[in-house]
């Protein structure tokens, strides 16, 4: 269920994040991180969806837990690929060197915290969408 699961919301994070970025570059619309967070969402609803109805059962304590972490850092993992894919492709993009130079300014405490604030909202976000959620959807799959 979990291998399952991780390679659902992979698929759909990575579609939903080229989607959003298309969008952008066609339209010229600058997008907020509201939209990736949504993406996020939504991946992982429909990870959460597909896995339920194959499996026929909610995820377990521990299955949440690991698939939980697991999307997280699959979703930072396609975001970074995806902004590098941006840098080099987009003619509005600013150059690597231009955004290092600018994560730099930050403190390292600041960024460390945000950080940690951000995975921290999405990790319970993602325990919330793969546990009460998921259960609340094999409810209505298989009513009493």
């Amino acid at each position: 269920m979990i291998t399952k699961t991780i390679l659902n919301f992979t698929g759909l994070y990575a579609a939903l994040q080229l989607c959003i970025i298309t969008i952008g570059e066609v339209f010229n619309i600058e997008m907020n991180s509201g939209a990736q967070i949504g993406a996020m969402i939504g991946a992982a609803y429909g990870a959460m969806v597909a896995s339920v109805s194959a499996f026929g059962r909610a995820p377990t304590f521990r299955e949440n837990w690991i698939m939980s972490i697991s999307v997280n850092i699959i979703a930072l993992v396609v975001s970074f690929i995806f902004l590098i894919v941006l840098l080099f492709v987009s003619a509005d993009a600013p150059a690597i060197d231009e955004v290092m130079m600018v994560i730099s300014e930050f403190p390292l405490g600041i960024l460390m915290i945000g950080f940690a604030v951000a995975v921290l909202v999405q990790t319970l976000v993602c325990l919330l969408i793969f546990g009460r959620v998921a259960r609340r959807y094999l409810a209505k799959l298989n009513p009493a």
